[in-house]
């Protein structure tokens, strides 16, 4: 049973129960009422969904040697607090990554071109090339009629993608 308070001229309650309340006010309030369960029940039925999520390697691999001991997938997903539906994917697939996943640079040649440069630069002159100049070469380097903006992101993707470290100064060979 559904518990409302009306109050009549906000002095005093007309009723306590849903089935007293003056014929006047009951239409009103059965709509009310119905329309604030038919909210609860889209509530249920639309799950949220929470952020992605990466997990490591290791703890990929755990989980399947866990599975191969003959622990339970359920208890294994409760325990790492992992979607049941990735450690089967896991199981299905494997702990590794599709090859090819991600996005797909927009001209793969300028930056090999690049990376060359780089490792060129720093070998002829001994001396650290900044995310500066690797972006204003990038910009030099690629073709005509491309939208490519060397941004921090990208320039940071770069670095890694290619071992440039930036502490270290490669001595001549």
């Amino acid at each position: 049973m559904i518990t409302l308070h009306f109050y009549y001229n906000m002095e005093k309650p007309i009723c306590e129960k849903f089935q007293l309340i003056p014929v006047k006010f009951r239409k009103n309030l059965c709509q009310r009422v119905r329309d604030i369960k038919a909210r609860q029940q889209r509530k249920k039925k639309k799950k949220e969904r929470g952020k992605y999520r990466s997990y490591s390697l290791s703890l990929k691999i755990c989980a399947l040697k866990w599975i191969e001991e003959g622990r339970d997938e359920r208890t294994i997903a409760d325990e790492l607090d992992i979607p049941l539906k990735n450690i089967r994917r896991w199981k299905k697939q494997g702990p590794f990554r599709k090859k090819g996943c991600g996005r797909k640079s927009i001209d793969l040649e300028m930056e090999q071109k690049l990376a060359a440069w780089c490792h060129e630069t720093i070998q002829n002159t001994n001396k650290r090339v900044s995310r500066a100049m690797i972006q204003t070469q990038a910009l030099k380097m690629i073709k005509q009629g491309v939208d490519f903006k060397a941004s921090k992101g990208w320039t940071d993707k770069f670095v890694r993608k290619y071992k440039l470290i930036r502490n270290k100064r490669i001595s001549k060979s």
